[in-house]
This record gives structure tokens, C-alpha cells and sequence, in this order.
């Protein structure tokens, strides 16, 4: 009896394909400009963000703050599966701070919503929009 209950269970399950479903690996195009200025909040700068989505799930570009005088080189890669991606961004000159920038990517806007955690700065839930040229 037990037998034809299971049996019965995953005929079931293959049929009604709960077994199977998985959510499907996000595409981010490659080309795609994320440029946007997020103001400033408590333990949190004003940031100036131009990050660009290359081939092969990498991403890179940069990080600015105080008004474009600080600049951090950002790189990081996606992960389509899981919709995350993780950047690390290294100060050019100044005082050689590193920061982690870590997040989701919306499956149905393609924004990125990042956390960035380092020396003296904490900011959370950044909402980062991609470039959409204006129509001509």
C-alpha cells in the first residue's frame, strides 16, 4: 500500500512538474551601462555609479564619491543563477580604502539593489537603474 502511495505521489509530482521547476537563469546583456547618482543617507556618501555588464557575466567600472574627487575601480561578476552579483571596488589614489559591493539584480527591471560594506561606510539597499537612452 505504502508503495502505490508513494508511486502514486511522484506520478503526481512528474506530471504536474513540481519536481522540476527551477527559476531560470537570469540574462543580463552584455553592454548593458548602469550609470546613476544615489544621494547621500545616514553612513552613506552620495555615490556616482558607472558600471557596465561584459561579456561572461563580469562587470566593471566605477565608483565615485565626494563630489567625483574619490574614484573606486570596480569589478565583480553575476551570478545568473542565483540573480546576485558580488563587485569589489579599490580606491585609485587617496587613501587605498576597498569596498565590498554585493546585491540582487531584478529579474523583471534589471535594476541592481547593492549593498556597499567597507572602512567607514555602510549603505544599504541602493536601487541602481540601467541607461536607457532617450528616445529621438
Amino acid at each position: 500500500m505504502m508503495r502505490l502511495i508513494a508511486a502514486g505521489l511522484l506520478a503526481l509530482t512528474a506530471a504536474t512538474g513540481v519536481a522540476t521547476a527551477q527559476k531560470p537563469p537570469f540574462k543580463l546583456p552584455a553592454g548593458r551601462l548602469y550609470v546613476f547618482h544615489s544621494g547621500p543617507r545616514s553612513g552613506c556618501p552620495g555615490l556616482d555609479w558607472y558600471i557596465v555588464a561584459e561579456p561572461g557575466d563580469a562587470l566593471i567600472g566605477f565608483i565615485a564619491w565626494n563630489n567625483m574627487q574619490s574614484l573606486a575601480r570596480a569589478t565583480g561578476t553575476l551570478d545568473r543563477r542565483a540573480g546576485t552579483f558580488e563587485m569589489t571596488a579599490h580606491e585609485v589614489g587617496g587613501q587605498d580604502r576597498t569596498v565590498t559591493v554585493t546585491g540582487t539584480v531584478s529579474p523583471t527591471s534589471g535594476w541592481l539593489t547593492a549593498d556597499v560594506q567597507g572602512q567607514d561606510v555602510s549603505c544599504r539597499g541602493i536601487k541602481v537603474p540601467w541607461f536607457t537612452p532617450p528616445s529621438s
